[in-house]
């Protein structure tokens, strides 16, 4: 298990007893989402949903789950996949951020850097050279990280109500 420790701040692998803390910890962030997206409402079952994914992805090889620890309570975590690029189009073969959430009540400078650095190096170990992810419009905080982060604007994803 690789494990990165700065001070008091700890990147590892995921388990299932990490899953509570960090069903909590992606609530709070849904629901603050939610407050200027009216496209993703709340389901009721969305924490124990959300356990249910989560708990594939910890069992699927294709996906790289890390959490940070800070003080050893876990404060973050991301998820990444390996999937195939756009048909036609390169890479044969990217990454995808599924998801990527930090405790909006403990501050920890330089956390969600530190999860995005060793999901590169999961990543780049084998041999995946570039990442998707999906900001969410009108979050600025996340833009911003992203775009300090060297990302910059591919696609635009619109959604569309059928019913």
């Amino acid at each position: 298990m690789r494990l990165k420790k700065t001070g008091q701040l700890a990147i590892r692998f995921a388990v299932e007893e990490d899953l509570r803390r960090a069903a909590l910890i992606w609530n709070e962030r849904a629901s603050l989402l939610q407050q200027s997206d009216d496209l993703q409402p709340l389901n009721p079952e969305r924490i124990p949903d959300w356990q249910r994914r989560a708990r594939s992805w910890l069992k699927n090889d294709e996906c790289g789950f890390f959490v940070g620890e800070v003080n050893k309570s876990i404060s973050g975590y991301i998820v990444v996949m390996i999937s195939e690029g756009p048909a036609g189009l390169g890479p044969a073969v990217v990454g995808k951020v599924i998801d990527m959430a930090v405790d909006l009540h403990e501050s920890c400078p330089g956390l969600s850097g530190a999860l995005l650095d060793e999901a590169r190096k999961w990543l780049k170990a084998r041999d995946v050279g570039f990442l998707i992810v999906d900001v969410p419009a009108r979050y600025p905080v996340e833009e911003a990280f992203w775009r300090a982060q060297g990302a910059r604007l591919r696609f635009n994803q619109n959604w569309l109500t059928l019913f």
